[in-house]
């Protein structure tokens, strides 16, 4: 039997097909639970004030869990590391469940950290691509991974209906459906991911990469430079603009009488925007370089607020675009800007520096959950949009701040 090296290209490129159709499968199952997580705490609480401490709950479990399974993966490569994930998440999957069905919303928290833990995984994946592809193609891996959420954008929110059907002949809950099908997909992942993703992606890493566990490269001075500081800001906010909107359109279609079908399709659409143009924008990243993309998704989300803040919650003709934009734009944010920071440094800080990152984007994230809820319940929806849109200034300032220097870095870590 031929032994596969480790240069085989052939080999390689499975990878990375195994790597994108089990981020399809996982995302899928996590859009499917995390769309339900602000209708099922408004229903235990009996407001949306403190709704969008559901979502926070799972964002917070990312961020979390990110730098301690990164760590993991170190020790027992990314294929043990990730299917250990993928089982975590599970299990808060199944406590979620039974939350809902107990309408006990501390342990539902409870399930839906541990859900976001196990998730951490699944979001390492982009640089597990990115460790099998040749340098000058980074870009483009992490962005075929993003894309390969198009699967999740279109069938996870479509499965609601029929999951919500399912869930309430068994005598459970209707929006229990959305975790059975989330702890389902999950599950799935595991099981390709355990099976197929051999030899490791961390075999391709370039050592200096794959055994960094803090060398003589000061953190310290990575985060102060101007590159890194505008990747991180950018990444943060894209995060936190994306998530208050989305997590709270739910609740605001429903409020004007629409049903699970109605959020599914504009959820779909929004999930469609967020990684289906993921190729095109890995792409516009090799080749003009990541400042630029950043700056588009940084107009595509002002956009999305100026379409969305007028919106009525029946009121499709704007909300359908106006997501969609928002989608897009957090992905030309979350690609570019990734690509920007994984560029910002070698050897033993990149490592460090994408953990912190992904740590930084998703706390962002949490926080924009939690205030989202409070400020939909003070102020409604438009006031909710306008707060996102104003925030989207916040990069644009520091770009305009250190234009000079942050291009310069730019070019020559692009080079």
């Amino acid at each position: 039997m031929k032994t596969e090296t480790l240069d085989d290209t052939r080999t390689r490129l499975r990878l990375l097909v195994v790597l994108f159709i089990a981020a399809g499968i996982n995302r899928t199952g996590y859009i499917a639970a995390i769309t339900v997580t602000a209708l099922a705490a408004e229903d235990m609480l009996a407001s949306a004030r403190w709704s969008g401490l559901a979502a926070a709950a799972a964002t917070l479990g990312i961020a979390a869990g990110t730098a301690r399974v990164s760590a993991y993966m170190s020790k027992v490569g990314r294929r043990l590391g990730y299917v250990v994930a993928q089982l975590v998440a599970v299990v808060g999957a199944v406590l979620a469940i039974v939350a809902i069905q107990l309408q006990t919303f501390p342990l539902f928290l409870v399930g839906l950290f541990v859900f976001g833990v196990g998730a951490s995984g699944e979001r390492l994946g982009r640089y597990a691509a990115a460790d099998v592809a040749p340098p000058h193609r980074r870009a483009s891996a992490i962005a075929w991974i993003v894309f390969a959420g198009t699967i999740g954008a279109v069938l996870g929110p479509r499965l609601l209906g029929p999951a919500e059907t399912q869930a309430v002949s068994f005598g459970l809950d209707g929006l229990v459906g959305g975790f059975l099908v989330g702890a389902a997909f999950v599950l799935a992942g595991a099981v390709l991911i355990f099976f197929l993703l051999r030899p490791d992606p961390l075999d391709f890493a370039p050592k200096a990469v794959a055994d960094a566990q803090g060398g003589a490269v000061s953190i310290g001075l990575v985060l102060r430079r101007p590159v890194v500081v505008y990747g991180l800001i950018s990444l943060a906010v894209g995060q936190s603009v994306m998530t208050m909107i989305m997590a709270m359109t739910p609740v605001h279609i429903r409020a004007a009488g629409g049903a699970i079908g109605m959020v599914g399709l504009v959820i779909s659409v929004h999930t469609l925007g967020m990684f289906f143009f993921s190729p095109l924008t890995g792409w516009l990243v090799d080749k003009s370089g990541p400042l630029r993309v950043i700056l588009a998704g940084q107009f595509l989300l002002l956009g999305a607020a100026a379409l969305a803040a007028p919106a009525a919650g029946d009121q499709l003709v704007l909300l359908l675009p106006a997501l969609f934009l928002l989608g897009l734009g957090w992905n030309f944010g979350f690609v570019g800007g990734s690509a920007l920071v994984n560029a910002a440094t070698e050897g033993d800080a990149r490592l460090r520096l994408q953990g912190i990152a992904d740590a930084i984007t998703w706390v962002s994230s949490a926080v924009a959950a939690v205030t989202s809820g409070l400020i939909l319940d003070a102020g409604g929806f438009s006031r909710l949009v306008i707060v996102g849109g104003l925030l989207v200034l916040l990069p644009l300032a520091v770009r305009l701040r250190v234009k000079q220097s942050v291009a310069a870095e730019s070019t020559v870590d692009s080079n």
